[in-house]
């Protein structure tokens, strides 16, 4: 029962500007449509900016570009690629570097390159570890199990790409580059 004191309340399920609505029709009218709808304009306008942008050729408008990192950001976020692959060397060790290369590859070069360097190491580590598996079982199946204690190599491996993960995580923290050694260079 509606209010009589209250005014009509609108109807949202028609469209004003469907064919029929009292104003022009548009052929082909599909839902959403407007006259003189710009979607960059409203867009723009959600994010405060003035429209259209000044804008060169092959640059993306302004409300699509991300902001820059601050230096402290930088440095946690290299020493997060680094410690990442320490942290889950146990399932799979690229995941962390891959993740930050790919959020932080255009909005830092420093983040960039430890990222790129923790996601070599962690690609040379999986690489160097599935061999020397594969080595260690085909000779220990070879000498009859003589050759079991190489069992020990890819632990070994393990054990000192972490020590070089730590060294790598306190020099992306004091801001410096580092350079893992052994390292196949992948990923730029």
């Amino acid at each position: 029962m509606s209010d009589p004191h209250q005014p009509p309340r609108p109807d949202f399920t028609k469209d004003p500007h469907a064919p029929g609505a009292g104003g022009e029709q548009q052929p082909g009218w599909t839902p959403g449509w407007r006259p003189g709808w710009q979607p960059e304009q409203e867009a723009a306008q959600q994010h405060g900016q003035q429209w259209p942008h000044q804008q060169g050729p092959g640059r993306p408008p302004q409300w699509q570009q991300k902001p820059p990192v601050s230096v402290q950001d930088e440095r946690t976020w290299s020493v997060l690629a680094h410690v990442g692959t320490l942290l889950v060397w146990i399932s799979l060790p690229v995941i962390a570097p891959l993740v930050v290369f790919l959020v932080f590859k255009d909005r830092s070069r420093f983040v960039r390159e430890h990222a790129a360097e923790a996601l070599n190491a962690s690609i040379s580590l999986l690489i160097y570890v599935l061999a020397l598996s594969a080595a260690a079982t085909v000779l220990t199946v070879v000498t009859l199990g003589l050759a079991a204690p190489l069992f020990a190599l890819p632990v070994l491996l393990v054990v000192g790409a972490s020590v070089f993960g730590v060294l790598a995580a306190v020099a992306a923290n004091s801001g410096r580059a580092y350079r893992y050694p052994l390292t196949l260079r992948l990923v730029r």
